[in-house]
């Protein structure tokens, strides 16, 4: 029987970059397939071509052992293949229930539509999933995480016999995340193929049956893990994906602590905060863990001047801000990689006379581009033609410069979609911004994280601060906080 989806000597350029390089894969029905690789190694493109999405430039995908032919998102979609990307695909302004039902809405007799029907079957699918969405609200209202659950109860609407996934757990908890494996493995049991490509780990080796590594274009490996060597093969796959052995992660260490630099007391915005009081050290790094949804975004608007509290008091000097959302929030994609890499700073390059110093701003960009290991290294390429990981490593890359003008740093969500090396590096970057006497704010999805780098974990629920534990808690009582648990003061 021939495998339910293929690729074959799969080819892409996107002008001088060899984005995917003479691909030949094959994924199963019945089992969980992972793909993995550094930004940059060509594991998205791969997947697009597979869904229909990018059209090669040589090779076929065949689905059932029969050619994707006219090579069309449409086509595959009608033969079985749903994809839900890493960067969303969503109507801001429609509901969340109208994004599900777009381009596939249940009629009834004279061409009315059935808004009951398409409620019913999402529900029951999010339902499979152990996930629940507010249908009525509009997407743009939504937090990054619900839009996240929203692409893959729209794709599994739809029926699809082969899952592709890109970076689903990006944006959820380890809970949550458990939970979308769980409805994963009931797909694959079922008889569905579930591709997914991930950065994290932990992922592979606990939910998956197979995994592929790409590196720099080329698929390097294919393993088909085994209980009885998982960790060894996990040795192994992390080589193949970096080339070598990935640097050692950053430790916590004990810094001396000057005068609070970010205070907020009280702090109330609509329903989203209700009283929140936190204050953050100079020379420290503080974590919040939450369930997405309870405040986290709002709090990040606050401190960036984004939005004004209703009530309560904030006091900061001057904060550099990375949000959550890199595409609304943190770049311009139809800019180049320099000017993104610059962005809000191009008065610090200008005379007085009005002229802008172009090379000094280039090599300042350069300088930043190197440090961040963007890939490709191109100053001239559009931020938006980069890999999710690259783009979130120039962002980045432009917060850490402003160090020198900075009191404080507010990190959220900071290595949301990259690689084990980029995330350690960006881990490198956090903790020496508190090493030179910044203060730190890291909001984080991801409680290995904020383990591995916060000096104290406050927990968001229901936009108050419930509770304030050290970093080595249990995931059990981080996990009961978070849900809700007894209030504490922080």
């Amino acid at each position: 029987m021939p495998s339910i989806l293929s690729v074959e000597r799969l080819d892409k350029h996107y002008g001088a970059v060899h984005a995917v390089s003479g691909v030949s894969l094959a994924f199963e029905a019945g089992e969980v397939h992972a793909v993995v690789g550094e930004n940059g190694a060509g594991k998205s493109t791969l997947l697009k071509m597979a869904a229909g999405v990018v059209v090669p430039d040589a090779g076929e995908v065949h689905i059932a052992g029969r050619a994707l032919a006219p090579h069309t998102a449409h086509e595959a979609i009608a033969r079985g293949v749903g994809m839900v990307q890493q960067h969303f695909a969503l109507v801001g302004v429609l509901s969340a229930l109208d994004n599900v039902m777009l381009g596939a809405e249940p009629v009834r007799s004279m061409g009315r539509l059935d808004r009951a029907a398409a409620r019913a079957r999402a529900e029951r699918v999010a339902s499979e999933m152990g996930v629940s969405l507010p249908w009525d609200a509009p997407v743009e209202s939504l937090g990054v995480g619900d839009r996240q659950r929203l692409e893959i109860v729209r794709t599994l609407v739809r029926e699809a016999r082969i899952v592709i996934l890109d970076e689903p757990t990006a944006v959820l908890t380890p809970g949550e995340a458990e939970q979308l494996y769980a409805g994963l493995r009931r797909m694959a049991e079922a008889g569905r193929a579930i591709v997914v490509v991930t950065h994290r780990l932990d992922e592979v080796r606990d939910h998956a049956q197979r995994v592929s590594v790409m590196r720099r274009g080329r698929l390097v490996a294919t393993y088909a893990m085994s209980a009885t060597y998982r960790d060894s093969l996990m040795r192994d796959v992390t080589r193949d994906i970096m080339g070598e052995d990935p640097p050692p992660p950053v430790e916590r260490h004990a810094r001396e602590r000057g005068q609070v630099a970010l205070d907020l007391r009280d702090v109330r915005l609509g329903r989203a905060l209700r009283g929140v009081t936190l204050s953050v050290n100079a020379g420290e790094i503080v974590g919040i863990a939450g369930v997405e949804g309870n405040g986290q975004r709002e709090l990040v608007r606050v401190l960036a001047g984004l939005e004004a509290p209703e009530s309560g008091t904030v006091r900061a000097g001057r904060v550099v801000v990375v949000h959550e959302d890199r595409h609304a929030e943190g770049l311009v994609l139809g800019a180049s990689v320099l000017d993104n890499l610059v962005l809000g700073e191009l008065r610090a390059f200008t005379s007085r006379a009005g002229i802008v110093d172009a090379a000094a701003l280039e090599r300042e960009a350069a300088r930043r581009l190197e440090r961040a290991r963007v890939v490709p290294p191109d100053l001239a390429a559009m931020v938006g033609a980069l890999s999710g990981g690259n783009q979130q490593k120039v962002v980045v890359a432009r917060a850490v410069a402003r160090e020198g003008r900075a009191d404080a740093f507010v990190f959220a969500q900071p290595t949301r979609g990259v690689d084990l090396g980029a995330a350690r590096a960006i881990h490198g970057e956090i903790a020496r911004a508190a090493d030179a006497g910044k203060a730190v704010l890291l909001v984080s999805a991801d409680l290995a994280e904020l383990r591995a780098l916060a000096d104290r974990v406050l927990v968001m629920a229901r936009g108050r601060i419930v509770a304030e534990l050290p970093p080595d808690a249990s995931d059990a009582r981080i996990g009961e906080a978070m849900l809700g648990g007894t209030e504490a003061t922080a």
